[in-house]
């Protein structure tokens, strides 16, 4: 699916050269760009990123929304920032859970009469006969 792959730039002690990866179809671009989150997961890939060759105008307005967000992120911080679809958005970071005793397991089956009252409020005869038939088969309450 590589069709070019070459670094760009003058070599620099400063920073590595970013990779230029030509591929021959748009899935494959998609299914890299989405993969590229598991780069994260491993320490020697962390600061590895994914990115969309963009045009000077793409690149210049991204970075308003970088610089946008850090503000944003900056005034408050107990918030999560990030930018999708043009714009910045804003969400809830998750808290911290404590854990608690587990909830005691729900019955198998209700009481027959709470099953009976439902059967029997049921708005047709022919639904409350089926429905009775069913109910009495299963080991339920005779109606």
């Amino acid at each position: 699916h590589i069709g070019f792959c070459g670094r760009l730039g003058k070599k620099s002690a400063d920073r590595p050269r970013p990779i230029k990866v030509s591929l021959t179809s748009s899935d494959a671009a998609t299914r890299l760009r989405k993969s590229g989150k598991k780069l994260r997961e491993t320490k020697a890939t962390r600061n590895v990123f994914i990115a969309p060759d963009l045009t000077l105008d793409e690149r210049t307005e991204r970075k308003k929304l970088v610089e946008l967000m850090k503000a944003k992120k900056n005034a408050t911080p107990e918030k999560h920032f990030y930018i999708s679809r043009g714009s910045v958005w804003c969400s809830d970071l998750p808290t911290t859970r404590t854990q608690t005793a587990p909830a005691p397991a729900p019955a198998l089956a209700p009481a027959p009469g709470v099953l009976a009252q439902y059967f029997n409020s049921l708005p047709s005869s022919k639904a409350k006969n089926n429905n009775s038939k069913l109910f009495n088969q299963a080991g339920g309450a005779k109606s």
